[in-house]
C-alpha cells in the first residue's frame, strides 16, 4: 500500500542519554568561465551578475530531486471477548509522510523522510508500550501518535558492466525475503526503521549480495513507547539467486545481540535456506510455490537455551492473477524461553495480530498454523483486489488446538491516478479453543501515495 521510502518518524525529540543519528550532507558547487577580453563596463556587468548565478543553479540542481509522499487515513475496530476487555478499542488515525531525495552527485545522494500520526478522534484503544495511553479494558491497536524522522540517509549507488552496487548509512527500512525475520510493518501507520549500515551488490550469474550492520530498531510502537528503540548490534546476510518466471533462492542468516538486559533473551543467531516462485508455464498459467526452512539457537547476551526450527510451505496453482494456495508454517517452541522468536519483524499469522509473538499458553507452546488462501482480481470491479485466508492453529508441544481465524480484505486503486489513490478494508474474525478468546477486527482506509 505504501512506496518503502515512505515510511516513519519526523522529528525525533531530544532527550537525555539517547543516541541520536545526525545525517548532514555538503554539496560544494564549483562554476567555471572562459577567460575573455572586454570593457571596463562589461566586465564590471559580468562580475555583478555572477553572484547571482550561483543561488540559481544550486535551485535548477535540488528541482531535480524526487519528492514523495504518502496520506492515509484508517478507522480501525477491535473487540475481545473475556476478562478484562470490557469494551471495544477504536482508533481513528491519519497518517502523514513527506520525503526527498536529493539527484545523484558523484554516486552520492541523500534521502530524508518525515512521519506524523496524528489521532484524529476520542484514543479508545490501548497501546501497552505507552504508560499514558495503556487502558487494560481495551484490546491493543499499535498505532501511536507520533512525530519523527522515519528515514535518513547518505546513498552511493556504483554501476560496473551492468552490474549495480549501493551502500546506504543511516536510518533506512530493510526487508529480509518475506519479513518473516526481518522488515518493517507497511500496514501499520509507524512503519519502522532501522539505524544501519546496509551493502547491495549484484554479482554474476544472477547472484546478489545484501549485508546490513544495525545498530538500532526504531519500532513501529513509536519513540515515546517503554521499547520503542531498542540498541542492538545486528548482522545480517542474504545470498540470493533468481531465475526469472522460476525460482528465487535464498541463503541467509540474522545475528541478533540486544544491548539492553530487558531484550536479552530475544538474542538469537537464526541460519536458513529459501525458495520460491512463482514458476510460469505460460503467461497465463503458473506454480505458487514457497519452501523454507531455518534454525535459530540463542546467541550473544541472551541467558537461555534456544534450539529451534521454523518451517514453510506454501503450493498452489496461479491463473490471470488468480492464485490459490495451501500453506503450513511451524515456529517451533518447547517452552517459553526456548520458542523461536521474530523481533525484528511485523506480526503474521492472522490479521487479528493475536499472535503476534510466537505464543506459549492454553498448555502448548509454539504455532503450528495451516491455511488455505485465494486472491483474485475481482470481476466487473476494474482495479479491485480481493483476499480470503483461513487459518487453523495448534501448539508444537504439546499438541494442543489454540483455535481458528477467517480474515477478509478488498482493495481498489483507481488508475485514473496511476494507482496512487487507493480505498479498501479489511477483517478478520478469530474462533477460540484452548488459546485467548474470541476476537473480531475491521478496518476500512484511503490512502494517496505521490
Amino acid at each position: 500500500m505504501s512506496n518503502p521510502h515512505f515510511s516513519k518518524h519526523f522529528l525525533k525529540r531530544l532527550k537525555p542519554n539517547r543516541l541520536r543519528s545526525h545525517w548532514r550532507a555538503s554539496i560544494t558547487l564549483s562554476l567555471g568561465a572562459a577567460l575573455w577580453i572586454g570593457t571596463p563596463a562589461q566586465l564590471a556587468a559580468q562580475d555583478q551578475q555572477a553572484p547571482e548565478s550561483a543561488p540559481h543553479v544550486a535551485w535548477d540542481w535540488l528541482k531535480r530531486g524526487q519528492i514523495s509522499a504518502n496520506v492515509r487515513y484508517r478507522f480501525e475496530a477491535f473487540e475481545r471477548d473475556g476478562a478484562p476487555f470490557t469494551a471495544p478499542a477504536y482508533a481513528p488515525t491519519l497518517r502523514l509522510a513527506l520525503g526527498y531525495e536529493t539527484p545523484a552527485f558523484h554516486g552520492f545522494s541523500v534521502f530524508a523522510q518525515g512521519e506524523a500520526v496524528v489521532v484524529t478522534g476520542s484514543a479508545d484503544y490501548s497501546d501497552t508500550t505507552l504508560p499514558s495511553q495503556n487502558m487494560p479494558n481495551r484490546p491493543a491497536i499499535f498505532d501511536p501518535r507520533s512525530l519523527e524522522m522515519s528515514q535518513g540517509f547518505v546513498q552511493w549507488s556504483h554501476s560496473l558492466d551492468h552490474k549495480n552496487a549501493q551502500l546506504r548509512v543511516g536510518r533506512q527500512e530493510i526487508t529480509l525475503n518475506d519479513s518473516r525475520f526481518l522488515g518493517v510493518s507497511f500496514w501499520r501507520q509507524v512503519h519502522g526503521s532501522f539505524d544501519s549500515v546496509k551493502l547491495d551488490a549484484d554479482l554474476p550469474h544472477n547472484f546478489s549480495f545484501t549485508y546490513a550492520f544495525i545498530n538500532r530498531f526504531n519500532r513501529e510502537v513509536g519513540y515515546d513507547a517503554t521499547d520503542g528503540q531498542p540498541a542492538m548490534h545486528t548482522d545480517m546476510i542474504n545470498l540470493a539467486w533468481r531465475k526469472p518466471d522460476q525460482v528465487n533462492a535464498s541463503l541467509y542468516s540474522l545475528l541478533l545481540d540486544y544491548r539492553s538486559p530487558d531484550q536479552f533473551s530475544l538474542s538469537t543467531q537464526t541460519y536458513g535456506v529459501r525458495a520460491n516462485g512463482p514458476y510460469k508455464f505460460s503467461p497465463d498459467w503458473s506454480v505458487i510455490y514457497t519452501a523454507e526452512f531455518a534454525k535459530q539457537r540463542n546467541y550473544g547476551t541472551n541467558p537461555n537455551r534456544v534450539d529451534v526450527n521454523y518451517y514453510l510451505g506454501e503450493l498452489g496453482p496461479g491463473w490471470r492473477g488468480l492464485e490459490l494456495k495451501a500453506g503450513y508454517a511451524l515456529l517451533g517452541g518447547r517452552s517459553n524461553t526456548d520458542e523461536l522468536t521474530t523481533p525484528l519483524a511485523p506480526p503474521r499469522n492472522g490479521w487479528t495480530d493475536l499472535f503476534f509473538n510466537d505464543p506459549s499458553g492454553g498448555g502448548g507452546n509454539g504455532l503450528e498454523a495451516r491455511y488455505l488462501s485465494a486472491t483474485s482480481p475481482l470481476p466487473r470491479l476494474g482495479s479491485t483486489v480481493g483476499t480470503l485466508i483461513y487459518y487453523d492453529y495448534h501448539s508444537d508441544f504439546p499438541r494442543v488446538h489454540y483455535g481458528s481465524e477467517l480474515d477478509l480484505a478488498m482493495a481498489h486503486k483507481f488508475t485514473r491516478t496511476g494507482n496512487r489513490l487507493e480505498i479498501g478494508w479489511r477483517f478478520g474474525r478469530y474462533w477460540a479453543d484452548r488459546l485467548f478468546t474470541n476476537a473480531l477486527r475491521g478496518s476500512v482506509y484511503t490512502s494517496f501515495t505521490l
